[in-house]
């Protein structure tokens, strides 16, 4: 990515991982955990530091939100083990569409669109968990 792109999503991809910015998509030869890893580490934490805080501030154990920086909070699709999981970028999802068969269409702040095989309930959960985050963090500062 470059510098002052925004980021909508990450996902993996035969290259490696794919992230979808307002450029369009870049490839990149690194594993998921691994850029998102080294995202956290620009903020002097590590994924699994954000993974472990935010699993205990809302007591739950699946599919973890990632706080990055106040202009990334990703957001699992799925666990991170399944191929393909997609970190969505909540901060850039303007809206969000419900379709038949557990789809989902998430619209980005540029108005392009990705349609995930997430059900409309889990998003909004993920969305649900976010707010909550924003608010301690709020709250906190």
């Amino acid at each position: 990515m470059y510098v002052g792109d925004i980021m909508y999503f990450i996902k993996r991809s035969k290259e490696g991982i794919e992230i979808g910015s307002e450029n369009g998509s870049l490839y990149v030869n690194s594993s998921l955990k691994k850029y998102i890893n080294n995202m956290c580490l620009k903020k002097l934490s590590t994924y699994d530091g954000r993974r472990e805080s935010v699993s205990k501030f809302l007591n739950e154990n699946n599919n973890i939100p990632i706080y990055v920086n106040d202009d990334i909070i990703l957001y699992p699709t799925k666990s991170i083990r399944c191929y393909d999981t997609v970190f969505v970028n909540f901060n850039e999802v303007l809206s969000i569409k419900k379709h038949r068969n557990g789809y989902t269409s998430l619209i980005f702040t540029n108005l392009s669109e990705i349609l995930l095989k997430i059900s409309f309930n889990r998003i909004l959960k993920q969305h649900s968990r976010i707010n909550k985050i924003l608010e301690y963090l709020d709250n906190n500062e």
